[in-house]
């Protein structure tokens, strides 16, 4: 100590005893204070007692939506289905909705027979995703009481445009999931080919520009858009026989070419892609007699730009031809990955892609909730069966549980300080 200076108050009782970098930074990790099996079955039993709680409140909202859809009032009615569809979007929920099946199909298809316009559309909305979450052992007989209903919603004139396009798009997605009887897939398929048929070109060949020919333009496209969807069914020679006996023909597919609509020409040029890889098969050979009149045209919708149209429209437009162009000239198809959960999905065909983009637009973020738990889901995506869940510490962890992970390593630290504060406070008092 320097000369003349004077011992602090406390400088008598400091010691000379050596201290590691972990007592230094007031933490000891002992054994006895903190191991990291105790802190991970912690973590563990936080999160399955967090996970218990968040699924048994949805539960409890569940049912409580399933009451609500008895109330008196339209507007309530609707707003339990819309309810409904966003709960069934967050989790598996087939052990509780077993029991409710023959309430829910009777509450869906009085919706589409006798409710009017916004229950009608919510329901129709709410039908793939229910379907897949109340079992496997109840699918058919919610089949054969739903699809009905919703196929006679869809042709229904009284009902809107948007209600119809609704109907046409869930019915696509309800028979490509669950429906195996292929009498009834060709039923369906007439009846889309009876929708769109409205956007033909006349008996001279002129493009029909009625106002009824723009304004029900969606409505036609999702009724296209089903067909092709539905087409994806049918094996190589099968396909060939239903579009060389039956409406529609490749001829009159590539007349929706010409359509005024943006979205009949966006879903016709779709369909003709996917007709073409599914009569054509594994054979790169294949020759369509088809395909030398359907070119020009491919080429001039990939290039067009006509300031009558509007930008985003041309745009878009020039997108899409492009790729079904290149497809038809060099039979290739960008490959796409996506993710579903933890898992990847390749789409590199046409078929891949159009079965995707409705399964999502179908069921929304009950796409990832139900892939797990859904064998009709996961074959109609192409996805091996699932494996067992890897560990905890192996998963991606979600915001719940990296929150009940950083706490429980907080505690831990805490503990550990304030015990190797102890220690030193007992030694600085020798």
């Amino acid at each position: 100590m320097p000369k003349g200076k004077k011992k602090g108050k406390y400088e008598h009782r400091r010691t000379e005893l050596p201290y590691s970098s972990d007592e230094d930074a007031g933490i000891d990790m002992t054994n006895d204070n903190y191991s990291e099996t105790s802190g991970a079955s912690d973590l563990r039993s936080n999160h399955d007692d967090a996970e218990n709680e968040i699924q048994e409140k949805l539960e409890e909202k569940v049912l409580e939506i399933i009451d609500a859809l008895s109330a008196r009032a339209n507007a309530a009615r609707a707003a339990a289905l819309v309810a409904l569809r966003n709960a069934l979007q967050r989790r598996h929920l087939a052990h509780l909705l077993s029991g409710q099946r023959v309430t829910l199909a009777e509450h869906v298809t009085k919706a589409l027979r006798r409710g009017r316009d916004g229950e009608r559309r919510a329901a129709a909305a709410v039908v793939p995703i229910l379907a897949l979450q109340i079992g496997e052992e109840g699918t058919e007989e919610f089949l054969s009481e739903v699809r009905p209903a919703l196929a006679a919603a869809a042709i229904d004139k009284s009902a809107s445009l948007d209600t119809r396009t609704e109907c046409c798009s869930s019915l696509a997605v309800l028979c490509y999931l669950l429906e195996d009887d292929l009498t009834e897939v060709l039923e369906i398929m007439r009846m889309y080919e009876t929708i769109f048929s409205g956007s033909y070109l006349k008996g001279d060949g002129s493009v029909k520009v009625s106002g009824a020919a723009v304004e029900e333009g969606a409505w036609h496209a999702a009724a296209l858009d089903g067909w092709a969807l539905l087409l994806l069914l049918a094996e190589p020679a099968h396909a060939r026989a239903l579009l060389a006996d039956r409406q529609p023909s490749f001829q009159r597919l590539a007349e929706l070419l010409d359509a005024c609509s943006l979205e009949v020409r966006l879903a016709a040029g779709g369909a003709l892609a996917i007709a073409h890889e599914r009569v054509s098969g594994d054979d790169d050979e294949y020759d369509w007699p088809e395909e030398q009149d359907v070119l020009p045209r491919l080429e001039q919708l990939a290039r067009d730009s006509h300031k009558y149209r509007a930008k985003r429209d041309r745009k878009l437009q020039r997108a899409t031809f492009r790729d079904i162009l290149k497809y038809f000239e060099d039979g290739s198809v960008g490959s796409e990955r996506v993710r579903v959960g933890g898992e990847a999905l390749a789409l590199n065909t046409w078929g891949a892609r159009v079965a995707y983009g409705a399964l999502a637009g179908a069921l929304g973020a009950g796409l990832v909730a139900l892939t797990p738990h859904c064998a009709a889901l996961r074959s109609a995506l192409d996805l091996e069966p699932p494996h067992d869940a890897p560990p905890v510490a192996l998963r991606k962890l979600n915001k719940l549980q990296r929150h009940l992970q950083n706490t429980a390593a907080c505690k831990a630290r805490t503990v550990a300080r304030n015990k190797s504060r102890d220690k030193r406070s007992a030694a600085l008092a020798l």
